[in-house]
């Protein structure tokens, strides 16, 4: 096998890797969705912070309640992991020959996932996740770590 072949199949297992599992998480995300609606809803009630010992900041002034807005942010947030895990499946294909300028395809579909995990990052650090929650924070900034280091190795050539 050549240099140039390992290369492509590299890529090909990373891109199709994070496709895979970007799409097990749409998947569990459209199954489970009144879940994960709860879920991101004690996020956006600021509810962690309400916790014993409880934190008082002037941030929980940003608390959202409504149930609608709980729902209507994850169906953002799955229409971009579908949308990302699209693009990554179809940038893996490229790499397998399926279309011309893979490296260009994996480059918007890495940035599409970086996107979807930037609106993650954000949308938690307005309702102040890093408070009692860093651990998701982390994941977050892990997530964009692995959407670089891809990038870095999409773009490397034999």
């Amino acid at each position: 096998m050549s240099l140039a072949l390992s290369l492509i199949v590299f890529k090909f297992v990373l891109l199709a890797g994070l496709a895979a599992w970007l799409s097990v998480v749409a998947f569990n995300n459209l199954r489970a969705f009144g879940n994960g609606a709860f879920a991101l809803g004690q996020l956006m009630r600021m509810a962690p912070l309400q916790q014993a010992p409880a934190i008082q900041t002037p941030l929980l002034a940003r608390r959202v309640e409504s149930v609608f807005w709980h729902r209507a942010v994850l169906a953002l947030v799955l229409a971009a992991e579908l949308v990302s895990a699209g693009l990554l499946w179809f940038a893996a294909a490229a790499f397998a020959g399926a279309a011309a300028e893979p490296a260009a395809w994996a480059n918007l579909a890495l940035a599409a996932f970086m996107a979807t995990c930037l609106l993650m990052l954000l949308g938690g650090s307005w309702f102040a996740y890093y408070i009692r929650q860093d651990n998701v924070q982390l994941l977050h900034f892990v997530l964009i770590g692995v959407a670089v280091a891809a990038m870095i190795a999409v773009n490397l050539r034999a």
